[in-house]
């Protein structure tokens, strides 16, 4: 026994080489590459040399599966024949059943687990004995490479996979809010500039039937009392028709000049206005407002006509939430009657409902083609609905509760439980 105590302490240091490059293997394909930059711009000289190591994936990769190919081998080798030394004809499968157990605890299982919890922490440590490693296997590792790119070039498509996607982002961000990494809020921040760019002028407008505006032949006198009554800082002005709104008129302006001027006309201090299609990007139309520094834009639909009006506070609302100021009475888009009945607006946005409930935590989403809740009613009844008149979703039992001009104007929600819905 004692002549083959040098081949023991062999096999173990192979083994210990097993679990490095098992190990090894773990922590560069689990390394979040964003702390290692973070660390790296801290100054990290062995986190950079990480992130050159990942960036060269395929050839770390081969460097490693060879080099644990290898001690594996000679392992099971040196094993088996000090084995059949001590046992005989027996030793080959004690050999066979000691090294495969030793190997997968030892060598897999226990150093990819730690491996995984200190990915980062590992991936720095090592770093500098990868590099060597890296070019003394390079003559092997090239080999191996070349004979990837064949395969590669003959069994894959040309097509580069983009590294993730915008919805897989969205996920991450919900798993770090759950973590407690980000704030509710922040979290809520993040995924609405995800989506921000997606978002279309149609489906945050301020409708026709709903804008305020003023006829620009009105009395001075007339305007100052909308302004009075409407507390509006801006208004749109037409001529004659709804269709065609020549400009803005601002509280600011008008009351300035009521202040200076004893006597002027409204066309002489409405300001010029952006005019937008409907399937606008709301990120466009900030970009427009920003460089033409205004606060309200015309909403046009294909037809030339006016749809609705944007203003700048519509679009960061997408971003941050609802604005209030000093003036705004603040309602809730939804009114609870109970646990489970709620009452909302037929021109409730589509948007704003949505982003109510998921604030909320329940899953209660409106997927439509339509702006607003109305809309909604609309398509599930296939006609203008009744007044008293009920349809039932997978969430809730809806109730017409009243109309106006043809439009819904108030609706009652009765939400379904689970036992309900089976």
């Amino acid at each position: 026994m004692e002549q083959h105590i040098g081949t023991l302490i062999f096999i173990i240091l192979l083994i210990f080489a097993s679990s490095f490059f098992s190990a090894s293997e773990t922590a560069y394909t689990s390394a979040n590459k964003i702390r290692l930059r973070s660390l790296a711009d801290e100054g990290k000289k062995s986190a950079e040399r990480a992130l050159k190591i990942i960036s060269r994936y395929d050839k770390i990769l081969t460097t490693i599966l060879v080099g644990n190919n290898i001690v594996n081998i000679l392992t099971s080798s040196l094993a088996t024949v000090m084995c059949i030394a001590l046992w005989g004809d027996n030793g080959s499968l004690i050999s066979t059943l000691s090294v495969t157990i030793v190997v997968l605890i030892f060598g897999e299982i226990l150093p990819k687990t730690i491996a995984k919890a200190h990915a980062e922490r590992f991936a720095c440590a090592i770093s500098g004995i990868m590099n060597f490693l890296m070019i003394v296997f390079t003559p092997i590792s090239a080999l191996f490479l070349l004979l990837q790119r064949l395969a590669t070039k003959l069994f894959c498509s040309k097509n580069k996979e983009v590294s993730m996607t915008e919805q897989e982002l969205i996920h991450i961000i919900e798993e770090i809010e759950d973590e407690g990494v980000l704030e509710e809020q922040e979290s809520s921040l993040v995924r609405s500039a995800l989506t921000f760019d997606e978002t279309l002028v149609s489906s945050i407008l301020t409708p026709r039937v709903n804008v305020v505006a003023i006829e620009i032949n009105s009395d001075i006198e007339n305007v100052k009392e909308i302004f009075t009554r409407e507390e509006y800082s801006r208004i749109p002005v037409y001529e004659k028709t709804i269709d065609h709104i020549v400009g803005v008129v601002t509280r600011k302006e008008l009351f300035e000049n009521l202040v200076h001027k004893k006597a002027f006309y409204l066309r002489d201090i409405i300001q010029e206005t952006l005019y937008v299609p409907s399937l606008s990007k709301i990120s466009d139309v900030l970009k427009q407002m920003q460089k033409k520094k205004i606060h309200l834009a015309v909403v046009v639909d294909q037809y030339g006509g006016t749809e609705g009006i944007v203003t700048l506070e519509d679009v960061l609302e997408e971003l941050v939430g609802e604005i209030y100021d000093e003036s705004d009475e603040i309602k809730s888009p939804v009114t609870f009657l109970s646990e489970n009945v709620f009452e909302t607006g037929g021109d409730l946005s589509r948007n704003d409902f949505n982003r109510y409930f998921e604030n909320r935590g329940d899953n209660f989403r409106i997927d439509s083609d339509s702006n607003t809740v109305g809309g909604w009613i609309f398509e599930l009844f296939g006609k203008i609905p009744e007044e008293g008149e009920v349809v039932t979703t997978e969430n809730f039992i809806i109730t017409v509760k009243s109309l106006k001009n043809f439009r819904v104007d108030r609706l009652r929600f009765e939400i379904l439980k689970k036992d309900e819905e089976q």
